[in-house]
């Protein structure tokens, strides 16, 4: 072989594509739990201080 990469197969593209878009929807609901994660953590540090001072 002289270095030049083989092209892929029907399969290995189809598996490339489906892998391509689960890992776009993997990063999206991640994004979405960082969301409610940061969104979470804000109310439970509101309530505790609000609690400290009441």
């Amino acid at each position: 072989m002289d270095g030049a990469r083989d092209p892929l197969t029907d399969d290995e593209r189809a598996e490339l594509l489906w892998l391509r878009k689960e890992n776009a929807f993997l990063r999206v609901q991640l994004d979405v739990l960082t969301d409610i994660a940061t969104g979470y953590a804000r109310d439970v540090d509101t309530i505790l201080r609000l609690r400290a001072h009441g």
